[in-house]
């Protein structure tokens, strides 16, 4: 979905900045596998990029990547996958492993390579491949590893991708092999009031609070393991609408209100 989400936020970033209503940069405190800010962040005026996620594994890794010292693995074996869980974090490989091996990218979910029922197919590759890419997008970005209520942004454009709100499965950060920490949406959403006073808030999510209004959506197809035989299957449980919100009472709603409205 990143490349569809950011050429909205790169039309509204120029905006806000041409309206003198942000002054210090763009933000993700959610930036995880960075869909949207690999798109965004070599786009011309965007600068002062913070990128941040709970994860501490995940952005150890990031700064590996960006910076060129991450020693990228030329296969990981089931033991080897087993192997890397028990890293002591922060850990580069452990998020390498944890994520781009794992079946539908769970961390630590399941050894991906077992599932593919003798496709050739090779995740360790796929995923070298990929970090080799995105690292020349992210030299010009500062990662930091925080609560998302630590981030403080003042003055800027955030973009938050957080966890979804669900009722089936609660469960939402990974914070270590043995733990998960459940996410709080209503106080995510007060945070974001919070935070419209004085930035340029846009939320990515399906639903959102009554004083948020929606102002771009896409369809979209939510499977752990996508194919073209089986995405289609069951529309009930696969398609959704991802949307993007601002809150109705932030200090620069009508920039996107009435961007929706042409």
């Amino acid at each position: 979905m990143g490349k569809y989400i950011a050429p909205f936020l790169y039309e509204m970033y120029v905006k806000a900045r041409e309206k003198g209503v942000i002054a210090n940069g763009y933000m993700e405190p959610f930036c995880g596998s960075l869909g949207v800010l690999k798109n965004i962040a070599t786009m011309p005026l965007v600068e002062n990029i913070v990128a941040n996620d709970y994860h501490p594994d995940l952005i150890q890794m990031w700064k590996e990547v960006r910076d060129g010292t991450f020693v990228y693995p030329y296969e990981v074996s089931e033991d080897g996958y087993k192997t890397a869980k028990q890293l002591p974090s922060p850990s580069a490989m452990k998020a390498f492993v944890g994520f781009g091996m794992s079946f539908g990218g769970r961390f630590f979910g399941a050894y991906a390579q077992k599932y593919v029922n003798g496709k050739n197919e090779d995740f360790c590759k796929e995923m070298v491949h990929s970090l080799q890419r995105i690292s020349k997008c992210i030299q010009n970005v500062e990662f930091t590893n925080k609560d998302y209520q630590d981030c403080c942004p003042e003055n800027c454009f955030v973009y938050c991708d957080p966890p979804y709100k669900q009722t089936k499965f609660p469960i939402k950060y990974r914070r270590d092999v043995k733990k998960y920490d459940v996410f709080d949406n209503d106080v995510f959403w007060d945070t974001i009031r919070k935070w419209s006073a004085n930035n340029v808030v846009i939320v990515s999510e399906i639903t959102a609070p009554d004083d948020f209004v929606e102002v771009w959506s896409l369809d979209r197809y939510r499977s752990a393991c996508q194919s073209a035989k089986t995405r289609f299957q069951n529309e009930s449980v696969t398609h959704q609408r991802e949307k993007l919100f601002v809150y109705k009472n932030a200090r620069d709603v009508s920039l996107f209100v009435q961007e929706k409205g042409n």
